[in-house]
């Protein structure tokens, strides 16, 4: 969809209404863990697997003094997080709570999402050229419209966005993103990543198009290191220890040991509990492992060994965070490929804040539109949804916002002025990227080859992009 002042937002609430029968009756692998390897593993191993029977953003360079108005805006879910259960709960009293019943959504009109998505833009292109009342008028406006996340994706995405605006704004409440990191809030994370990886092809084709490419570029290698500056849950490196691990025992040798650098920007209980996994599952399947981490200022402390075989993984926020010295990096740990890993198009790298905007508002109506009709169709339940688009989505929008507003060049024109030139990616990884989206329940998804990199889309959207590197 293309999103114009003149939208309606009617390819969204067409998509959750008449969905597409499924492509393939076939059972799908569910997933116990987020670092279960058929999550994220080959397309070829995860269907032998299958069962028979059945991050931080600085703040942006903003035209006014955030100290200067102290005014209080509140939005709707600036308060909402005291309880981080409450969204699982099957009754809730309040309707415009954070995230209220969606089983009886009541979406607006047309012509009243139109509107919203006018005023939302207004908004954004206000703040662009730094007219702090504009900008305030509209987004106090817009809390009254949209005061709660329901009706169609593109509602939904422009209540997240809406709030992301007034994260931007020098007023009292703002809105955050997601609540302090606590025991709890980690494991309903982690749900929320399992949820996605079951009701999306993203995760899985990012994380088999990156592991593939990986395998083939290190190939006989005796040892291994991967350096990655977005490690998340670690999810997607149990999925390539285990094809390792297979490829060595198919091969009958021991497999090469592995050692993964974390580059962060602070280690937290997520990033140790993902190391703890990880040395776990490896230890599992008789695979060497260690984890060890970065902080994101200290590049330098990144350990080297003789003969061990360098890659680095890339996304494009690195670029915002640190601009080209990523690449002096890679160039001092003479990596053998960069992967970059792309989920960030929505942004876009170039044009007005407004027109990186409202990309980002696009990129997100699809996602959940994608998520909603995989939902639809698996017969999975708006609780589901829900988490994803509160412990997921909105962290990402809030970041996404924040990324527009601080412009960067395009980064894969920074990537070629370093000398860097992209490496085709093979066919075996496309083909096996198509196999993926063939077992999706839902139609809409194509895979193809775009300025060297495999992109995966909805229904003409890009929804993610990977493509490989090397220094000239």
């Amino acid at each position: 969809m293309k999103i114009t002042k003149s939208s309606t937002g009617g390819d969204s609430q067409a998509a959750l209404h008449h969905l597409p029968k499924p492509i393939d009756s076939s059972p799908l692998y569910e997933p116990t863990s987020v670092l279960d390897p058929h999550i994220t593993s080959s397309p070829s191993a995860a269907a032998a697997a299958a069962p028979a029977s059945g991050g931080a953003c600085p703040a942006p360079s903003l035209p006014w003094d955030p100290a200067s108005i102290p005014l209080a805006l509140t939005s709707s879910s600036s308060d909402d997080w005291s309880d981080p259960l409450s969204f699982l709960l099957a009754d809730m009293d309040d309707p415009c709570s954070f995230f209220p019943d969606l089983s009886h959504p009541t979406p607006p009109p047309p012509e009243a999402e139109s509107s919203h998505l006018d005023l939302l833009l207004r908004a954004a292109h206000a703040v662009e050229i730094g007219d702090l009342n504009s900008s305030l008028s509209i987004l106090a406006r817009l809390n009254f419209l949209l005061p709660c996340s329901t009706g169609s994706p593109l509602h939904r995405a422009a209540f997240h966005f809406k709030d992301a605006l007034l994260s931007l704004l020098p007023i009292a409440d703002r809105p955050i993103p997601e609540p302090p990191l606590s025991a709890i809030e980690l494991v309903l994370r982690i749900a929320a990543h399992k949820a996605f990886s079951d009701l999306s092809p993203i995760p899985q084709f990012t994380s088999f198009t990156a592991n593939q490419t990986l395998l083939e570029s290190v190939d006989a290698a005796p040892s291994l290191h991967l350096i990655d500056f977005d490690l998340g849950l670690g999810g997607q490196w149990s999925s390539f220890a285990h094809d390792l691990a297979a490829r060595s025992r198919a091969a009958r040798l021991p497999p090469p040991p592995l050692r993964i650098t974390a580059v962060v920007s602070e280690e937290t209980a997520e990033t140790a509990l993902a190391a703890d996994n990880l040395r776990d599952f490896a230890r599992g399947i008789g695979l060497r492992l260690t984890v060890e981490f970065v902080r994101l200022s200290a590049l330098a402390g990144v350990r080297l060994a003789p003969g061990e075989a360098v890659a680095v993984v890339l996304t494009p926020t690195i670029f915002r965070l640190i601009g080209v010295s990523v690449l002096r990096f890679v160039r001092q740990v003479a990596a053998r490929v960069v992967l970059v890993v792309d989920g960030e198009g929505y942004c876009g790298s170039v044009g007005s804040f407004r027109r990186r905007f409202a990309g980002g508002l696009e990129y997100y109506a699809a996602a959940m539109e994608v998520v909603d009709a995989w939902a639809a169709a698996a017969g999975a339940g708006e609780e589901a949804v829900r988490r994803i688009e509160r412990a997921l989505f909105r962290p990402r929008i809030f970041a996404a916002v924040t990324a527009a507003a601080a412009a960067v060049g395009d980064w894969r024109e920074v990537m070629a002025s370093a000398g860097m030139v992209v490496a085709e990616l093979s066919e075996f990884t496309e083909s096996q990227a198509e196999w993926l989206l063939r077992r999706a329940p839902v139609e809409g998804f194509h895979v193809a080859r775009r300025e060297g990199a495999l992109v995966l889309s909805w229904k003409g959207r890009e929804l993610s992009a990977t493509s490989a590197w090397r220094c000239r």
